[in-house]
């Protein structure tokens, strides 16, 4: 009996690796990319998102966990001694140029003698020198980096509320104001933080400020 002749076999058709869902629906592209919901609003160039940690979120704050009242008073005074350091020595010797020649009545108090005008400038310096050091660390410096000497040193840093963006020159200005001002007419500005849930003075209120560790 003849045997029927042999035919070599083909493959199929390849099958898909992964059938369709239910429903008949094709799967995705590669690289598909859903549209976006009208009147969206994509991130500026350079955005970086908020950290978020555990402990940012048990202190309520987004941008990081308030600083402590503390920590901003040792900032406060750390920023107070280099003021002081630049200053003092310019202050001190134009003290001395400018009234070494004058003497004081130990009753009456009136002051007899000369006054060095070159000595009244030296001192007009000292003060120069201290105001532009506050203007750079508490402005410049704090709002573009969101952190002075002081809270560099202590690791801590004041951000915008609600963005938690830095302050920028013109509201580390107004908060700088502010400070001053209102620091000037009532101490309490300065206690504000110790019982505020957000830990904030009066100035960082007005601004929306609020100042967070690092």
């Amino acid at each position: 009996m003849t045997e029927p002749p042999q035919y070599p076999s083909y493959p199929g058709p390849e099958q898909p690796a992964t059938p369709p869902p239910a429903g008949g629906q094709p799967p995705l592209p590669p690289g598909y990319q859903p549209p976006l919901p009208p009147g969206y609003q994509p991130p500026p160039p350079g955005y970086q998102p908020p950290p978020q940690s555990y402990g940012a979120a048990a202190a309520g704050s987004p941008w990081g966990e308030y600083a402590s009242w503390w920590a901003r008073v040792g900032a406060s005074l750390i920023d107070g001694l280099i003021g002081a350091a630049i200053s003092i020595f310019p202050l001190i010797v134009g003290a001395f140029m400018a009234f070494k020649d004058t003497e004081s009545d130990p009753v009456t108090g009136e002051i007899s003698g000369t006054v060095d005008p070159l000595g009244i400038t030296v001192m007009i310096l000292g003060y120069v020198l201290l105001f532009a050091f506050v203007i750079w660390n508490s402005v410049f410096r704090q709002g573009r980096t969101g952190q002075s000497l002081g809270k560099k040193v202590l690791g801590i840093q004041v951000v915008k509320l609600d963005t938690g963006q830095f302050l920028g020159v013109g509201t580390a200005f107004l908060r700088w104001l502010m400070a001053t001002i209102l620091g000037g007419l009532c101490l309490l500005n300065y206690l504000w933080p110790l019982w505020d849930a957000k830990k904030q003075t009066w100035h960082d209120m007005i601004v929306g400020s609020v100042v967070t560790k690092k």
